[in-house]
């Protein structure tokens, strides 16, 4: 690489990628389901590589930029490369992408971490030969047609889907069959109501299941256009005005459908493999309870009377002496001592004695 970083630059892949504007406010991003597919495969391929750097724009398809070619289609989005390389190593530098081959070929030469966004992938090819008449289905549904063809497609769906040890169609991330599925499952499940009072049938729990783990991926939930866009992309497709609606989509505040049926996905799993759990250590069997032998009743020994004595009798004690002597004190012999001290209240004579000889002493 060089001092000046060019080839860091060199090796960025910029572009710019036009979708259809929504045609209730012209500016937010519209119902197309193409434009969606293409713009959620951009936003996975921007959070798994750090190598795309990219921008998206709003387009009225009636009033295009300038640096459009004349022959847009109007059809699909538009790519407008601004710096990069192809597979080839070729510079692809201000080339413009507008058909579908070419936007395909577009992202896959620009794809070198993520094979599950190729269509050509062989899990994405299985899925896609289950998902491709949906869509189909769909539009004859919502001209007036039976809803028969219409629920054989989505029960084909639910029952790859139960067959299935991921979340979506071929893993536990969004792939090129996701990408092209969510966006029109979306437009059957808010179009199909509001024109045909059409829910996806509550039995199809695995389809409920797979709707509601895409509704937690920001790269479905953020490109998704509005009900009310949805709605309004079908007005002229249908004999009749939408059913039981307060107002026009174009006058209604923009809202967006996500939620999923309660109690519908009870005892279903989200789909993701299930975690192995280690087996506990068995425990040591209790130890038994030792056998304690039964009491015996051992009967005391019987008591023996004891015998009284008779206490003997004691001759009187005849009266002291008047003149016998009194007993010793016990402090005989020490009153004279000069360690002795003097009970209270008693005159030591000594102590007077021996103060006249220290004055004599003098």
């Amino acid at each position: 690489m060089s001092a000046n970083g060019g080839d860091s630059e060199t090796a960025m892949q910029k572009f710019e990628l036009y979708i259809k504007a929504s045609a209730i406010d012209k500016e937010t991003k519209g119902s197309c389901p193409i434009c969606q597919q293409f713009f959620m495969i951009t936003c996975l391929l921007g959070e798994n590589q750090d190598d795309i750097d990219f921008k998206v724009f709003t387009v009225q398809a009636d009033c295009p930029p300038k640096n459009f070619a004349a022959g847009w289609s109007k059809k699909y989005p538009v790519i407008m490369v601004n710096s990069g390389r192809n597979k080839m190593g070729q510079d692809i530098s201000g080339m413009m992408y507008d058909t579908f081959e070419e936007l395909e070929l577009f992202f896959e030469s620009i794809n070198r971490e993520c094979p599950e966004l190729k269509r050509k992938n062989a899990p994405n090819q299985a899925a896609m030969q289950v998902v491709e008449n949906v869509y189909k289905h769909f539009n004859h549904f919502i001209s007036g047609q039976s809803e028969k063809g219409l629920i054989g497609e989505l029960k084909k769906l639910n029952e790859y889907l139960e067959g299935q040890d991921t979340k979506f169609l071929v893993d536990n991330v969004l792939s090129f069959s996701d990408c092209h599925l969510l966006p029109r499952l979306q437009h059957i499940r808010v179009a199909g109501k509001a024109y045909r009072d059409f829910e996806i049938p509550k039995e199809f729990t695995y389809v409920w299941r797979y709707l509601k783990n895409a509704y937690e991926q920001d790269a479905f939930k953020s490109t998704m256009p509005s009900d009310q866009d949805i709605v309004f992309h079908y007005e002229k497709k249908v004999s009749g005005p939408p059913r039981k609606r307060a107002a026009k989509p174009t006058l209604e505040k923009f809202s967006y459908t996500t939620d999923i049926p309660e109690g519908i996905l009870n005892g279903v799993d989200n789909g993701s493999p299930p975690v192995e759990e280690v087996p506990e250590e068995e425990l040591a069997p209790p130890l038994p309870e030792p056998e304690l032998e039964p009491e015996t009743w051992v009967e005391p020994p019987p008591q023996t009377e004891l015998e009284y004595l008779p206490e003997p009798e004691l001759e009187p004690a005849e009266d002291a002496d008047d003149g016998a002597a009194e007993p010793a004190s016990d402090y005989a012999g020490l009153e004279d001592s000069e360690d002795f001290p003097a009970p209270n209240g008693v005159v030591d004579d000594h102590a007077e004695t021996h103060g006249q000889r220290e004055e004599t002493g003098e």
